[in-house]
């Protein structure tokens, strides 16, 4: 059964909602139905299915008329630069649990991380990613880094800005060119023609000019005129340089016959102490903000620390809880490791793989399952491989269901395996391939009770009553003597519970003329005759069972059951006609040890 939501455009949207289906019912509706952004509240946990994933995000669909777009920082903590991976781990189709942070008028935003949803994240920790915390500290260190280079060349340029300031009467920006006039020693005195001849362009400028002369004694000689020019034009500065390296050239070159050196002042020498001095103290001020990053960073850690032992300390706890259910692929390959012979958790496994559509890791893990079991767990290897038949029925194809019958008839009792493989077709509604599959075991197993059973159930099932007929024929040549009686009246209760229940009555009546002393079959015949016949039918059954010449010790079993059954639907004269029968038994028992 299903609901019909619409059909449009040829297309029919159905419904297995059991709300749509049963509407009465007042069962709790797991996953409430959304149809409109309104239906969506902020906080709200709900479930749903991955539509596409894009670069700009996951989008996920909450219903068939309803997508919403997560953030990829909102898909999972970890830092992934290759999108193709969430394409991995996040199939389209896949049911998930998300968390609403925000609704507006047109947009819902979506969480899938784990400390919003409670489930584990979408990606597992074996891929080693880096998390966005993580990515965050490395750029508040480049940030740091940044920082300190702006730094150093702030304190490069106070530097040069301080020996600009050296000379003195001159502003701190003012360009200035230094031309040397004469220089003259007492022992060889020499002199150089004026500036005015050498440098034309000076007597155009009229600048102004100062000599410095030494403070020492010791004169050099030595005439040093200088000049300011305003730095605002860039290109005239370029054009006068170039004018002034052609003059200097035609120059004559300036000789010296004996060296010479420069007198150094006091004031100079202090000079460069006092600034190193400043540099070291701002430089101790610039460092005590970095140190105080240092210990918040310290105690940032530590923080950090905690919280990942606490976090650390709630996972074992939930570990050692032996209530807990496996809740991811980690959870489980732990309790396979603590029992890896359990077919029972290995199936839980498969069937936690297939929840989320993922059918080829099912697969894998009934493959690591059937080579992990020991192989004397005949029936646990069973089991996995029965799981394994159904997998491939449902989700694969008929050539790979069959490379894996193969391959469990070879590993296992191959009739085992023929009768599960008939279930799984029955139970699918093959019923061509299972008729097929029945025929190779009637030609195979021919001398089995239980294939020809098996086959008469199936057959009943079918509402093949004329089949089942003349399959209880083939099965009476075909089996030996002893076990005619017990395949007639496996095949009469066969008849009851699926067939006719004329034709059973038949087969039991036949059966106890022939055997009239087999107890046992006059015991099913009543139980089956107590469930779907009348009390009268039930009663003349009784009444010749009790007049049957027995031992003792079965006609008190039937005397006693008798009685039973009368207690329990007959009347107080019924009770007593069942004891008046057993007393006359009895004497009549009696008289004739007597005799």
């Amino acid at each position: 059964r299903c609901y019909i939501l619409s059909n449009k455009n040829g297309k029919i949207q159905l419904s297995l909602r059991q709300s749509r289906l049963n509407p009465k019912s007042n069962r709790k509706v797991e996953d409430v139905e959304i149809t409109c952004i309104k239906d969506v509240k902020k906080g709200q946990l709900v479930r749903g299915y991955v539509e596409s994933i894009t670069s700009s995000g996951v989008f996920f669909g909450l219903s068939t008329s309803l997508v919403s777009r997560i953030l990829f920082q909102n898909v999972s903590p970890y830092f992934v630069q290759k999108h193709s991976l969430y394409k991995k781990y996040l199939p389209k189709g896949k049911l998930l649990t998300v968390k609403v942070l925000g609704v507006t008028d047109k947009h819902i935003e979506l969480s899938l991380l784990p400390e919003d949803t409670g489930m584990p994240s979408v990606l597992p920790e074996s891929l080693d990613l880096p998390r966005y915390d993580a990515e965050e500290e490395k750029g508040e260190a480049d940030d740091r880094e940044k920082s300190e280079e702006l730094k150093m060349k702030t304190k490069r340029r106070r530097g040069d800005s301080e020996s600009e300031q050296a000379v003195p009467g001159h502003h701190p920006l003012s360009a200035v060119r230094l031309f040397v006039i004469t220089i003259a020693f007492k022992s060889h005195p020499s002199c150089c023609s004026p500036p005015s001849t050498h440098f034309p362009l000076l007597q155009e400028a009229k600048p102004k000019k100062k000599k410095i002369c030494p403070a020492d004694e010791n004169d050099s000689g030595i005439e040093v005129y200088y000049r300011e020019e305003e730095d605002d034009d860039q290109e005239e500065e370029a054009a006068t340089k170039k004018s002034k390296t052609k003059k200097h050239s035609e120059a004559p070159r300036l000789q010296v016959s004996m060296g010479f050196t420069w007198d150094e002042d006091v004031n100079a020498m202090e000079m460069p102490a006092l600034n190193q001095k400043e540099e070291s103290s701002e430089s101790e001020e610039e460092e005590d903000p970095q140190s105080k990053l240092k210990k918040r960073t310290k105690k940032e850690k530590e923080l950090e620390k905690q919280k990942k032992e606490k976090e650390l300390c709630k996972l074992e706890a939930a570990l050692m809880d032996p209530s807990r259910q496996p809740q991811s692929a980690d959870d489980f390959d732990r309790l396979v490791l603590s029992s890896p012979n359990s077919s029972i958790l290995w199936l839980q496994y498969m069937a936690f793989h297939l929840q989320a559509t993922e059918i080829e890791k099912a697969r894998a893990v009934a493959e690591r399952a059937l080579k992990t079991i020991c192989f004397r767990e005949e029936q646990e290897k069973l089991n996995v491989w029965v799981a394994l038949l159904n997998l491939e029925n449902m989700y694969g194809t008929e050539e790979s269901l069959m490379k894996v019958f193969e391959r469990a008839v070879q590993y296992n009792e191959p009739l085992k395996v023929f009768q599960h493989l008939c279930d799984i077709y029955a139970n699918s509604e093959k019923y061509k391939q299972a008729e097929e599959l029945y025929h190779t075991m009637l030609k195979r197993f021919r001398q089995e009770k239980s294939v020809w059973l098996k086959y008469a159930s199936f057959l009943l099932k079918q509402g093949q009553a004329e089949a089942t007929h003349r399959l209880l024929e083939r099965a009476l040549k075909a089996l030996p003597t002893k076990e005619h009686v017990d395949v007639i009246s496996r095949f009469a209760q066969l008849e009851f519970r699926f067939g006719d229940p004329e034709h059973a009555k038949a087969l039991f009546e036949s059966t106890l003329s022939t055997y009239p002393k087999r107890t046992d079959i006059w015991s099913i015949y009543m139980d089956i005759m107590i469930k779907h016949g009348s009390q009268k039918e039930v009663r003349d059954i009784f009444e010749r069972v009790i007049h049957l010449s027995l031992a003792p010790k079965k006609m008190k079993f039937f005397f006693k059951r008798y009685l039973d059954y009368e207690k329990k639907f007959g009347t107080a004269e019924s009770v007593l006609g069942v004891k008046r029968a057993a007393l006359e038994y009895v004497e009549t028992k009696s008289s004739v040890a007597d005799a």
